[in-house]
This record gives structure tokens, sequence and C-alpha cells, in this order.
């Protein structure tokens, strides 16, 4: 006979929390942008390779991410959609884009001379 008070299994409850797009993923994709300008103005190639990295291909990287997690979230039911999600996504890979421009012409103006 077992002793103290019986306890019945409980159901396992469902996370009912909403969920929405990874919007601190595009954060930090803005912040790399931000980081990588001091570097425009620096001497040499090296400088110019790190910026490109930091404001170029990171973003870049995690834009394709960004759109992979939104699908994934899309799924569940509580998803809770943000309209700003893809202008924020275009002005990132616009910036993006012209950052690796700033970075890539000191690079060829070197090389080139």
């Amino acid at each position: 006979m077992a002793k103290g008070l019986a306890k019945k299994d409980a159901p396992p409850q469902a996370d009912t929390s909403t969920v929405g797009p990874p919007l601190l993923l595009v954060a930090v994709g803005y912040a790399s942008v931000l980081a990588s300008l001091p570097l425009v103005a620096a001497d040499g190639i090296p400088a110019h390779v790190v910026g490109y990295v930091i404001g170029a291909l990171i973003p870049i990287l995690l834009i394709g991410f960004v759109r992979r997690v939104d699908l994934a979230r899309r799924r569940s039911a509580y998803y809770a959609p943000r309209s700003a999600l893809q202008p924020a996504l275009v002005v990132l890979a616009i910036a993006a884009i012209v950052v690796a421009g700033l970075q890539v012409w000191p690079i060829a103006t070197e090389l080139a001379s």
C-alpha cells in the first residue's frame, strides 16, 4: 500500500505565447552596418576588408537567416506578424550594399595604383 497523496498525471500544457519575427536579429544587422562606418575613413586594406565583412557580409547573411527563422515561426498558430519587417529588411539590404561599395572602393583604388 502506498503512503501519501495520489497525484494525477497532469496533461502537458501547450505554449500559448505569441511569437513574432526575429526583430533582434534585424537590429544586429543594423548595428553591424553602423559599426563598420568608422572603418570607411581608415587607411589600409585590412581595415577595409574588416569593414566589408562587418558591414556587408554579416547583414546580408542575417537577412537570409531572419527570413528563414520568420518562415519557421509563421507555421505557429500564435504567430503575430509585423508589417515593418519587410521594409526593414529592404533598407538593411540597401545599407549593406552602400557600405560594401564604400569599403570596396578604397581597396580597388589601392590595388589599381
